[in-house]
């Protein structure tokens, strides 16, 4: 019962939270196919096993994910494509106020970066260019830059400044939000999405239209947080550049842990509008 009530809950939707300006939810349908597929119990709680069977464990990363057997791959893999989740995210207008950087590993994080200049030289304008980063220290099986600099808020400002961009869009403002380790117990925790928002917002800019870059197949959880985190006179939208699903071998796991997220922010978004 509790795995349908939330599949509907998921259609309603409403703007309670931030107001995207195109609003963006799981196909309750499709995600039931997924359950069903994926032998999961029928009448669990949606949100609880899939936290608990999807999520990567506690400060394990997305590189460190075991993959699915391979035919729970090849599924998930074809039903993640169906459903768009590596296809790219485009913007919905040409005229933004800030464009915003989400932190991830210094390759995606140039992903993001090259994806942003692509779509300006399609048309898309902002006024300002925010690097939302926390200072998780680089990681050599993925990052690069470690004999450079030694976190990711750090591998940021070089990637901006070592990217060949057009003139107009390197002559713009930019604003650098580092967000520290977070101390848990004896040891540390790398900030995520939602931290390093939360640490923009402290700067109380003023609302504006802004957009967001990410890339698949994170574009849905990290919509889904920033719906959640970013008060409502803020008008967003999220983009993200596609990737082919074949190219990372954990890459029906990583799946599965991005939709495990985003269901449990929708029904954070949910519970609030009951």
């Amino acid at each position: 019962m509790k795995k349908w009530l939330f599949l509907f809950a998921i259609c309603l939707g409403s703007f309670t939270f931030a107001s995207p300006i195109q609003d963006r939810k799981i196909d309750p349908i499709a995600l039931s196919q997924l359950w069903r597929a994926l032998d999961l119990p029928p009448d669990a709680d949606i949100v609880v096993e899939t936290q608990k069977r999807w999520l990567r464990k506690p400060n394990q990363e997305r590189w460190e994910i075991a993959e699915l057997s391979s035919d729970q791959r090849r599924f998930v893999l074809n039903w993640a494509t169906d459903q768009g989740f590596f296809a790219p995210w485009k913007p919905t207008s040409q005229r933004y106020d800030k464009a915003l950087i989400l932190g991830a590993t210094t390759s995606r994080m140039q992903m993001r970066l090259d994806y942003l200049k692509q779509l300006w030289d399609e048309g898309t304008r902002f006024h300002e260019i925010v690097w939302l980063t926390g200072d998780r220290p680089l990681d050599q099986r993925v990052d690069g830059l470690t004999d450079r600099c030694n976190n990711e808020s750090e591998a940021a400002h070089i990637l901006w400044e070592e990217t060949n961009l057009p003139e107009e869009m390197r002559s713009l403002p930019v604003v650098f939000v580092a967000v520290p380790m977070k101390i848990e117990g004896s040891s540390q925790k790398r900030p995520n999405t939602e931290d390093t928002i939360v640490a923009w917002l402290k700067l109380s800019p003023e609302p504006c239209k802004a957009l967001f870059v990410s890339d698949q197949p994170f574009c849905g959880y990290q919509f889904a947080v920033i719906k959640t985190n970013l008060p409502k006179a803020f008008l967003f939208d999220l983009v993200g550049q596609g990737v082919d699903a074949t190219s990372h071998p954990a890459a029906a796991a990583i799946t599965l842990d991005s939709i495990a997220r985003w269901i449990y922010q929708e029904d954070l978004i949910a519970k609030s509008e009951r």
